[in-house]
């Protein structure tokens, strides 16, 4: 990875954390942005599934890594109901963010090791068992891509739960459909 991939990286973590520590009223925007935003970043890099078994095999373990992330980043948030407006109000504090920056460190650590620290073994592994390079970057794309998308969907499904009412205002398309 290049210097301006890993400020690009970081400065999406940031954004994306900043938006949810503390206690917030987030809308509808609000909780889709950071999935639309990786969305995004995956379609830059998802354009072709790397083929091969092991590929299959490391991708997949990206998503369960993204998956767990996920469900243990719900479990780190509150849901609750305003009781004066019936809003929906999550509040996350720093385990939340101990949690997110674990992840990051685990993501950046793997790609700085790769061309630092392992680079000659990891070569190897791959050539050995067909791997072709990509198949990392879509490991760690599908791996945020879960954690951000089971993080928001286990928010929404949780505000259900509470009753609380998430603000669907600033999402012209969503209104459409929930009429």
């Amino acid at each position: 990875m290049s210097l301006g991939d890993y400020l690009l990286y970081t400065g999406l973590f940031l954004v994306i954390l900043a938006t949810q520590l503390g206690t917030r009223r987030p809308d509808a925007r609000r909780l889709l942005l950071p999935v639309a935003i990786v969305a995004g970043v995956g379609f830059k890099y998802l354009k072709e599934i790397p083929p091969g078994s092991t590929a299959h095999l490391i991708e997949a373990a990206g998503l369960a890594v993204g998956l767990l992330f996920g469900l243990a980043s719900i479990a780190l948030i509150q849901v609750r109901r305003d009781p004066a407006d019936s809003r929906l109000v999550t509040v996350a504090g720093w385990p939340y963010a101990a949690l997110w920056t674990a992840a990051m460190v685990l993501r950046l650590g793997f790609a700085y090791g790769s061309t630092h620290w392992f680079g000659h073994a990891l070569a190897t592994f791959s050539t050995r068992h067909q791997v072709p390079a990509a198949t990392y970057g879509t490991a760690f794309v599908l791996m945020v891509l879960a954690m951000i998308t089971v993080r928001t969907v286990g928010v929404l499904v949780r505000a259900r739960l509470a009753g609380a009412t998430v603000d669907l205002g600033a999402l012209r398309i969503a209104r459409r459909v929930a009429r």
